[in-house]
């Protein structure tokens, strides 16, 4: 077993296998062991991070399923948490799959901060500048000296997902916004990029004192970007061939701001009283699509071949996710197909 891939299960919920990485039960350890006399405070603040990310994650799943996407897994590991979260690729289903996970911590911020504020009269206590670390109070501190503490870790998460850096949950609003107008393959290559220097400057930052953890996160994140790039590239990042960006040339109809939620949401937008719909801008979209299907079938067959021939461990990190995304594929069609012959 490749010891940096090791995960197990630790349970279910809402359909969704929670799994957690060896290599955080490790870094837990770490801290505890370095904890020294703080050692229960340490305890209690991991057990509550944990929870928190895992909430986190949640949203993201939760997020994908209320737009027509679905989501099974949840792996906890030392940079975070991910979310195994598939929503159709357009950006409205998108946007709304990532922004459920930091809108979690803006919910807790506002409710526990609410009530610090409002006990302590001490604006202090929730203003203040997020990166600068949590304090911890004493273990006898009361549950208020510990709401202080879940409001900490719930603001400085939410801060730090929206970085706009590739692949935080900023990267990937950033990456949303500026679909409906460029394009998947334009807007995945401008949000890496930007990714690319905001993981130099974390970087620089946790060498500099910021810590270790920021350190290791650029490089995480610099690493994706890279991958990103390269599978923008190779043409494995598709959208729904039903979406096209906004055209930006002036027409008659509604207002700017009705046109660019429409494009957005990708819905029709009508351009002419009485709700009539403008032409098929994509009328090439089916026999795009076919082609698509047919490059990815052949495709599939050659890792497949290469499986049999040289084993799983022979396959490329693009030629895995090849793999992952034709068998999403199958299994959205089998579901469509149980779904029609029910109807």
């Amino acid at each position: 077993m490749n010891f940096l891939n090791a995960s197990f299960q630790i349970g279910r919920l809402f359909d969704i296998n929670i799994r957690i990485h060896i290599l955080f039960l490790i870094y837990i350890a770490w801290r505890l062991l370095g904890a020294g006399p703080d050692f229960l405070i340490m305890a209690l603040f991991m057990a509550v991070l944990f929870a928190i990310v895992l909430i986190h994650e949640f949203g993201h799943c939760f997020g994908a399923r209320s737009v027509g996407g679905d989501a099974r897994d949840i792996l906890m590991w030392p940079l975070g948490g991910l979310a195994y979260a598939h929503a159709p690729m357009r950006p409205w289903p998108q946007f709304v799959t990532v922004a459920a996970g930091p809108l979690t911590n803006l919910i807790f911020c506002l409710i526990s901060g609410s009530i610090v504020l409002s006990l302590t009269l001490n604006p202090g206590y929730v203003f203040y500048n997020p990166f600068h670390g949590i304090a911890l109070p004493p273990l006898d501190a009361g549950w208020l000296g510990y709401l202080w503490v879940f409001y900490q870790i719930n603001l400085m998460l939410l801060a730090f997902n929206l970085l706009p850096i590739y692949p935080l949950d900023g990267g990937q609003l950033f990456q949303t916004l500026l679909w409906p107008f460029f394009g998947l393959r334009q807007a995945t290559i401008v949000a890496c990029y930007v990714g690319i220097i905001g993981c130099i400057a974390l970087g620089l930052w946790g060498l500099q004192g910021g810590g270790q953890m920021l350190f290791f996160i650029a490089i995480f994140g610099g690493f994706t970007c890279f991958q990103r790039l390269k599978m923008v590239q190779y043409g494995m990042i598709q959208e729904d061939p039903a979406f096209t960006p906004y055209e930006s040339s002036a027409r008659r109809g509604p207002g700017l701001w009705s046109r660019l939620w429409a494009a957005f949401r990708r819905r029709p937008c009508p351009t002419r009283p009485g709700g009539l719909e403008s032409p098929n801008p994509n009328p090439g979209a089916w026999a795009a699509k076919q082609a698509e299907q047919q490059r990815l079938a052949a495709e599939v067959d050659r890792i497949l071949k290469k499986v049999s021939d040289h084993g799983m461990r022979s396959l490329t990190y693009i030629e895995r996710q090849t793999l992952e995304r034709a068998s999403r594929d199958r299994q959205q069609e089998e579901r469509e197909f149980q779904r029609d012959t029910r109807l």
